[in-house]
């Protein structure tokens, strides 16, 4: 569960797990039971027994059945060679057979509804009670383990892997124990798919395996958060937390990146092995956990990168999956909404604060829009009584709702993203906000139309009170804690290692805020004339004549070193070719129509008197473009470039036309 709360705060919202179209109404284990009846009618037969014994180890009749019939498609998942595809298994005539399809149904509908009803303020059973209840079906059953049967080590893990999911959507802070221990859960659970003979033939729902790997990073962010504040702690604790610092094991950035990256090599181990082997009975038997599983690790390593402000090496850990700019519905990640929502989210963040603020753009309005059609899906199922409406946080509904918040941060940062683009050549916000779908744009401009405005005249709390609310929560890695106070952990208890992670975010994100500022107004004025005194000019932006010549180099700056990713020319997410070049190498109208709100200026000789180009007369003469700058040219190419009146007259046209629609 990712976070989606504001940076700055420690632990309130958790962000969606990505789940399939699942169903709430009737009760999901009877429906199991009315699906595989032969296998239930033996279970009747043996529930008197089963009942005087279990009944003190598991608190009722579905968490036994549910326990039961998960444990029982696992095993023979693992034990038949006929796991097939998830997907694959939905279709009508294999449910009752295909246990991948049990398993799904049993993860997607049983668990959130059996939660929901039992243990809305308890936790599920522990390990050690499922161990004994297993244990004594078995000797109920007269079933002793033979040594083609596997053990309990992967369904155990398993579970332990859903009852600590449990403990964290129910608890808003979970105890340092607890933590300790789900750490030590997600350990077992990767050892033994790293192992890979303890899983070999089991197939698991594709949304689980990705809710493996989101909920391991969340759960590992909820942790540095928690370590990160030590306000209200007892010395007990903090005593506690240095322990487990001074360990270097439980939940620490390098462990964590260690089992992500040793995920990803051994699904590259995988495929090697699959482009050697013949067909072949065990080919057929091949689980999907590590292929799958591995594929997640990609994005939740990036994730990682990203909350350490690492976000050049965030987009290089992406370019490891091909898929996730122009992968489309096909692709895996596309299929599962929380992995999906995720991966525009941080991929787009990771531009954010490169300043590419186009490619961002992309990515957010892909993932809103992803959201905004889950959400249209899910009201119309429940309006045509498709269930009734879902609730809880392991539900279609509680996952969508989750997923909404998500894209409020989204929205958020698009909106930064298209003022922040005002001044930067040929991806100003004119661009920007024609890149976006009709849909977006209405939202956006519903929704934000007014604080855009304030960024857009200059207002920069406005900037840091929307990055606030959309920015990720960053982690304190222990590069921060020792770069703040003494430098020893918890020396100062008063100090928020988690503000400082956030402010130092905050400071580079303001920095280029405070440069960009007053472009867009200055942007404004200078559409309005072919010649401005620097005097004038300077009066109308209340500023200095030195900060106004200031303003235009760094206007010119932003607007000549502008990178946008192209499939085209590009090998890697965080390649980019200069828009410029492209955008004069097209010619044409296209050229004119993509460059139209970018402009070049230059001071003439004595420096009082600045010249303004239109981009699309410059593109009719490139050889005096290449004149045209803030340098102070020569008179003789200032006088060799006017700009006609006619294509003024166009230009203020167009300009005119843009503020109609805003207004609207």
């Amino acid at each position: 569960m990712e976070d989606t709360g504001v940076g700055y705060n420690d632990e309130e919202d958790k962000d969606a797990n990505g789940g399939n179209d699942g169903h709430g109404g009737n009760d999901p284990v009877v429906d199991e039971e009315a699906r595989t009846t032969s296998r239930t009618t033996t279970s009747n037969n043996n529930k008197a027994s089963a009942n005087k014994t279990s009944e003190l180890i598991l608190p009722n009749d579905h968490v036994r059945q549910f326990v039961s019939f998960l444990h029982k498609r696992i095993d023979e998942s693992l034990t038949h060679s006929s796991g097939g595809n998830f997907e694959q298994g939905r279709d009508g005539e294999r449910r009752g057979t295909n246990p991948v399809y049990e398993i799904g149904n049993l993860y997607e509908k049983s668990f959130p509804v059996i939660s929901e009803r039992y243990f809305k303020n308890a936790n599920w059973p522990k390990k050690e009670a499922v161990l004994e209840f297993l244990e004594k079906e078995r000797e109920e059953e007269g079933k002793t383990l033979t040594g083609e049967e596997t053990d309990d080590e992967i369904f155990l893990a398993l579970y332990e892997e859903l009852y600590f999911r449990h403990v964290y959507s129910r608890s808003a802070s979970p105890s340092i124990e607890e933590r300790v221990e789900s750490w030590k859960a997600y350990c077992r659970l990767f050892d033994c798919v790293l192992k890979r003979s303890k899983t070999s033939g089991l197939v698991l729902p594709n949304v689980w395996l990705w809710d493996m790997v989101d909920e391991f990073i969340y759960q590992f962010q909820s942790f540095c958060q928690f370590r990160g504040k030590l306000q209200a702690k007892s010395e007990e604790e903090i005593e506690r937390l240095k322990e487990l610092k001074d360990d270097g094991d439980v939940w620490q950035k390098e462990k964590v990146e260690t089992y992500l990256e040793a995920l990803q090599n051994k699904k590259k181990e995988e495929a090697e092995e699959r482009e050697k082997e013949v067909e072949s009975d065990e080919k057929a038997k091949r689980s999907n956990i590590v292929d799958t599983l591995g594929y997640f690790a990609i994005v939740g390593l990036a994730r990682v990168q990203c909350l350490s402000g690492e976000y050049e090496l965030s987009l290089k850990t992406f370019d490891a999956m091909p898929d996730v700019l122009h992968g489309g519905g096909g692709s895996l990640h596309a299929r599962i909404p929380g992995c999906h929502v995720s991966v525009n989210y941080h991929v787009g963040f990771a531009y954010f604060m490169l300043n590419r603020y186009k490619d961002a753009a992309k990515l957010f309005n892909r993932g809103i829009s992803h959201v905004e059609r889950l959400q249209m899906n899910l009201r119309r199922r429940e309006a045509g009584g498709g269930g009734g409406k879902s609730t809880g946080a392991h539900s279609p509904g509680g996952r969508i709702e989750l997923l909404r918040k998500k894209s409020e941060q989204m929205l958020s940062l698009l909106s930064i993203a298209v003022s922040m683009s005002c001044g930067s050549g040929s991806t100003s916000s004119g661009g920007v906000m024609r890149s976006l779908d009709d849909h977006t744009r209405s939202i956006l401009r519903e929704k934000y139309g007014d604080k855009m405005a304030k960024m857009n005249n200059g207002e920069v709390d406005v900037f840091a009170d929307l990055f606030a609310f959309a920015c990720p929560k960053f982690i304190a890695t222990n590069e921060i804690i020792q770069s703040t106070g003494s430098g020893e952990y918890a020396a100062d208890p008063s100090l928020s290692y988690n503000q400082e992670a956030y402010k130092k975010q905050l400071a580079v994100f303001m920095e280029e805020v405070q440069q960009r500022a007053p472009l867009p107004k200055l942007k404004s004025y200078l559409r309005l004339y072919t010649t401005i005194p620097v005097q004038k000019l300077a009066q109308m932006m209340e500023v200095t004549e030195d900060e106004l010549k200031k303003n235009l180099e760094v206007m010119q700056e932003k607007s000549s070193n502008v990178i946008e990713y192209r499939r085209e020319y590009c090998k890697s997410l965080l390649d980019g070719v200069e828009v410029s070049k492209l955008n004069a190498s097209s010619g044409g109208a296209a050229a004119h129509w993509n460059t139209f709100d970018a402009l070049d200026i230059a001071l003439d000789e004595d420096g009082k008197t600045i010249k303004v180009f239109d981009h699309y007369t410059q593109s009719q003469q490139p050889q005096e473009k290449e004149q045209t700058s803030f340098s102070t040219p020569s008179s003789a190419s200032m006088a060799s470039a006017p700009t006609k009146d006619a294509e003024i007259f166009t230009r203020h046209i167009h300009r005119l036309s843009k503020l109609m629609k805003e207004l609207k």
